[in-house]
């Protein structure tokens, strides 16, 4: 059992060090192009540097910590089926991105079913303070925008995104994505205004 368990540190920890080193010394190109050349361990090192902001992203969309989690995942592994796809001369992210939106689109067209409410947004709680209510009425009115202004909102706001990242990401030219932004937060106002 010990040997089993030392072997297990031996595999383990060399692929570790190996992504971290990646990470460092190699441009995102360098290892998306050995990723595509078949190398599992380099993609190990792109999981690891967008895996916070895709399961972000979609705790935004979906407000469900599983949901979100399961979406992340399968984006990641979508795209790694998908790589040879790819355009290694091109940023990474807005690529994956459009696929994790696809899979988010699916999700919610898939699912169409009641908006799961968290047990202890369902019990009664003496110590309610302000902000958790100012929370919940943000998150309930940012469920309430479409589709597109809601993910612009999420990448705004939630993940600071500048305008031309988010134009990139989404594939929209700038203008939209301005405009898209203005009329969510005017239509966050309005819904936000008949919450309080």
């Amino acid at each position: 059992m010990a040997e089993e368990k030392s072997l297990d540190a031996r595999v383990v920890f060399p692929v570790i060090r190996l992504t971290k080193m990646m990470e460092k010394t190699l441009t995102e190109g360098d290892i998306l192009k050995s990723v595509i050349a078949g190398d599992k361990e380099a993609y190990q090192a792109i999981v690891h540097r967008y895996m916070k902001s895709a399961y972000y992203i979609a705790l935004g969309i979906f407000h469900n910590h599983q949901d979100a989690l399961d979406i992340s995942q399968e984006s990641f592994i979508r795209a790694f089926r998908k790589i040879k796809k790819y355009d290694p001369s091109r940023p990474f992210f807005p690529w994956f991105y459009r696929l994790m939106k696809n899979l988010c689109l699916d999700h919610l067209k898939r699912s169409q079913r009641l908006k799961e409410v968290p047990l202890e947004e369902n019990q009664v709680l003496k110590d309610d303070t302000e902000d958790r209510e100012m929370k919940k009425v943000l998150w309930q009115s940012i469920e309430e925008l479409p589709f597109k202004q809601r993910e612009v909102v999420i990448l705004r706001y939630f993940r600071q995104c500048s305008y031309q990242e988010i134009s990139e990401i989404t594939g929209k030219p700038l203008g939209t994505v301005m405009s898209s932004l203005y009329y969510a937060k005017k239509k966050l106002k309005d819904i936000i205004g008949r919450y309080l």
